[in-house]
C-alpha cells in the first residue's frame, strides 16, 4: 500500500496507515505465523515507497521502518488478544486498549526509528515531532477502526437482509458532507460530526463504522486538492489538525456507541432480573411481589376508565395432607399442573399468580364476576378430572375458589382481593371443590 501510494503520488495516505491496522487484525485472526511474510512485505513496501518519495533517504532506513512497523502491529495484536480481548465491551477497556495497545507501541516505534533517521540526516528541526504525532494518530486510528470492524464482523456478521435504506442514507450523507467540507463549505465537517454522534446514540453500530470509513476515504482523496477547514498557512499544522480531528472523531463516535450498548445491556439485564424476581420459579407464574403492583395498577385503571375487573383466589384442597402422604416433590408436581391448567384456561390479557403455598390468584381484566365465574368453574372441573403422574402414581386432587368483582366504593387495591379470599374460605367451609362468588353488594 505504501509503495502503491508513492507511485500514484497520493501524498495524504498518512491520513490512515491502512496497512498497519489491517496487519493487527490479520495477526489476531491468523496468528503470528504471518510475522515473517508480513515483515518481508512491509519492509519492501515501505522501503521502496520511502526511497521513491525522498531521494536522499537511504534504502536501509526505509526497510528498517517497514520491519519495525510490522513488529509494532504484531505487538498490538498480541496485547489485544492477551489483555484486551473485550476492548469494545466497555469505554474504560476501549481507552486502555487505545493507550496501551496503540499509542504506546507507536511512540516506542518512532523512538527506535528516530535513530536511523538521525543517522540518515532526515531529522530536520521539528521533523521528529511531526512524524511522531502523524504516525501515532494514523496508526491508532487505523488500528481502532480495523479492530472495530473485525469485532463487528465476528459478533454480528454481514447481515445483508437487515440492511435498510436508512443505513445507506446515513453513510451517503456522511460521505457527501465530507466532500462538501473539503470543496464547498468547510463548516460542513462539524455538521457531519453531529450526524456521527446521532448515529452512535441511535445504536447503529455497523452503520457508524462504515460511515467512519467513508469519512476517511473521502478525506484521503480530497486533501491533495483542498484542505477544507484545515487549510491554514502552516501545512504541517493543518495536516496534524486534520489527523487529530479524524482520530478524536473516530474515538468519540465509537466510545458513544459502546456506551449506548452498555446502557442497553444494563437495561436488558435489569429487566431480566426484574422478570425473574417477579416470577415463581416452580410454576412460572407471577409471584406475590409481582402480583401486588398489578393489583394496584388494575385498581387505578378501573377508577380512571370506569370498568370492572374480577379477582379469583384458588386454593388446592387438603394440600398439606397431600404433601404428608406423597411428599413435597409430588406436591410440587401438583402445583405445576394446577398452574398450567389455570394458565391454559384464561386469556393472555389476564394475570395468573402464585400468591404463596398452594394458593393462586387470577386477575380477570375488564370482566365482571358473572363471566369470570364460568371460567373459574371450568378450571375447577378440569382440575377435578385431571391426574398428575409422579413415581408411577396417578395423583388426583381438587381446588376451591373465591371470586370477587371490583366495586366503585373500594378505597384500596387489596379490598377486592380480600373479598375473594374471604369467599375462598366460604367455599372451603361448604365442602371444598366449588366456586363461591362474593355478592356485588358486599362492601
Amino acid at each position: 500500500m505504501r509503495y502503491l501510494s508513492a507511485i500514484l503520488d497520493i501524498n495524504t495516505v498518512t491520513l490512515l496507515n491502512i496497512s498497519s491496522g489491517l496487519a493487527v487484525v490479520l495477526f489476531r485472526h491468523l496468528g503470528l505465523g504471518l510475522l515473517l511474510p508480513l515483515i518481508l512485505a512491509g519492509s519492501l513496501g515501505h522501503g521502496l515507497a520511502a526511497v521513491t518519495r525522498i531521494e536522499s533517504l537511504h534504502l536501509a532506513t526505509g526497510l528498517f521502518f517497514g520491519i519495525f512497523l510490522t513488529l509494532t502491529s504484531a505487538l498490538s495484536a498480541w496485547l489485544w488478544q492477551k489483555y484486551y480481548p473485550h476492548c469494545l465491551d466497555t469505554v474504560r477497556a476501549l481507552f486502555r486498549f487505545v493507550l496501551v495497545g496503540c499509542l504506546l507501541p507507536a511512540i516506542a516505534m518512532m523512538a527506535i526509528v528516530a535513530i536511523p533517521l538521525y543517522i540518515d540526516e532526515q531529522l530536520v528541526h521539528g521533523r521528529l515531532q511531526f512524524l511522531t504525532i502523524e504516525f501515532t494518530m494514523t496508526y491508532t486510528t487505523s488500528t481502532l477502526l480495523w479492530v472495530s470492524l473485525y469485532t463487528a464482523w465476528q459478533r454480528q456478521g454481514c447481515d445483508w437482509p437487515t440492511l435498510r435504506w436508512q443505513n445507506v442514507a446515513y453513510v451517503a450523507a456522511i460521505m457527501a458532507l465530507t466532500l462538501i467540507s473539503f470543496s464547498v463549505f468547510p463548516g460542513a465537517i462539524y455538521i457531519e460530526l453531529a450526524l456521527l454522534i446521532y448515529i452512535a446514540f441511535s445504536g447503529h453500530w455497523r452503520t457508524l463504522l462504515v460511515g467512519l470509513c467513508g469519512l476517511i476515504i473521502v478525506s484521503i482523496l480530497r486533501v491533495p486538492f483542498d484542505m477544507g477547514a484545515f487549510a491554514i498557512p502552516d501545512l504541517y499544522d493543518g495536516v496534524l489538525a486534520l489527523l487529530i480531528f479524524i482520530f478524536t472523531t473516530v474515538l468519540a463516535s465509537i466510545s458513544i456507541s459502546i456506551q449506548v450498548m452498555e446502557y442497553k445491556n444494563a437495561v436488558a439485564a435489569r429487566d431480566s432480573w426484574q422478570r425473574k424476581a417477579s416470577l415463581d420459579p416452580l410454576t412460572g407464574t407471577v409471584n406475590r411481589y409481582g402480583l401486588l403492583p398489578e393489583l394496584a395498577i388494575e385498581y387505578e385503571r378501573s377508577r380512571r376508565a370506569r370498568y370492572t375487573y374480577t379477582v379469583a383466589v384458588i386454593d388446592v384442597d387438603n394440600f398439606k395432607q397431600f404433601n404428608d402422604t406423597y411428599g413435597h416433590s409430588a406436591g410440587d408436581r401438583v402445583l405445576q399442573d394446577v398452574a398450567a391448567e389455570i394458565t391454559r384456561a384464561v386469556r393472555q390479557t389476564d394475570l395468573v399468580a402464585r400468591y404463596g403455598g398452594e394458593e393462586f390468584v387470577i386477575i380477570f381484566r375488564n370482566t365482571d364476576s358473572h363471566d369470570a365465574y364460568y371460567v373459574a368453574e371450568r378450571i375447577r372441573q378440569r382440575i377435578a378430572t385431571n391426574t398428575s403422574q409422579f413415581d408411577n402414581q396417578s395423583l388426583t386432587y381438587t381446588v376451591s375458589c373465591g371470586l370477587s368483582e371490583s366495586c366503585p366504593n373500594d378505597s384500596h387495591p387489596e379490598q377486592v382481593f380480600d373479598r375473594a379470599d374471604d369467599h375462598l374460605y366460604t367455599a372451603k367451609s361448604l365442602g371444598r371443590n366449588r366456586v363461591v362468588v362474593a355478592p356485588k353488594e358486599d362492601p
